[in-house]
């Protein structure tokens, strides 16, 4: 389970310029379960809660409830020593929150998404992951091509530091209404184990973008292995 406080008062242009854009304010408790069906074949699920405001001019928007929830199943494709390689499909189900990014809470229509993760262990003490995705938008919203990165060294038995990069690119040219975009996030954070649980806490903000929102964040996270 995951709680996060984003906050944006920007945003990028289309130049990449960071221009005042009011404020945008979310608040979300998310759940998220892995669950393995077999040596090969993994049950993912998200469902996550949020509270949303944006302001931008005389515009104003709200929402209390689900966003967008995903459910999907991964299947190992690949191993080899500490590499592993998968394909994971998922489906995203809106809801009365931010389904879309930098569109109005709860527009959006039903998505599909194919992911290809590779990850490669680093001895006792580390790994990286990268994962690349297609996401297709039913309706007026543009498909979306993303790439999310992860490095992760274990300090001791039980601390383990995280960097990460998720970045987000339309993959369509402008429609009414939807604009082209591309948003890049980096996110730093810090786990400790503790028996059966792992507490997670770190932060986010957004380096670069185009036609998004300057996003900053920060989360807990406690996740429990059974």
């Amino acid at each position: 389970m995951t709680t996060l406080v984003d906050r944006a008062d920007t945003r990028f242009d289309g130049d990449r310029r960071r221009s005042d854009d009011g404020y945008f304010h979310k608040d979300e408790t998310a759940t998220y379960l892995e669950y393995g069906l077999s040596g090969r074949d993994t049950m993912v699920v998200r469902i996550a809660w949020q509270d949303v405001r944006r302001s931008r001019g005389q515009s104003y928007d709200e929402a209390r409830g689900l966003a967008a929830s995903e459910i999907g199943w991964r299947r190992q494709v690949w191993r080899r020593d500490a590499t592993v390689a998968s394909l994971q499909a998922t489906a995203l189900i809106p809801g009365q929150g931010e389904n879309v990014a930098n569109q109005a809470f709860g527009s959006g229509e039903m998505a599909a998404e194919l992911r290809a993760l590779l990850g490669q262990g680093l001895g006792r003490h580390g790994f990286v992951e990268a994962q690349t995705a297609w996401r297709w938008r039913d309706g007026e919203y543009l498909d979306e091509a993303r790439l999310d990165l992860t490095a992760g060294w274990r300090v001791t038995d039980r601390w383990q530091v995280l960097a990460q990069s998720f970045s987000v690119w339309s993959v369509e040219t402008d429609r009414p209404g939807t604009r082209a975009f591309d948003q890049h996030k980096l996110q730093l954070s810090v786990s400790r184990e503790l028996g059966a649980q792992t507490i997670q806490i770190g932060a986010s903000f957004t380096p670069t973008g185009r036609n998004a929102i300057n996003q900053q964040a920060l989360f807990l996270s406690v996740w429990r292995r059974f």
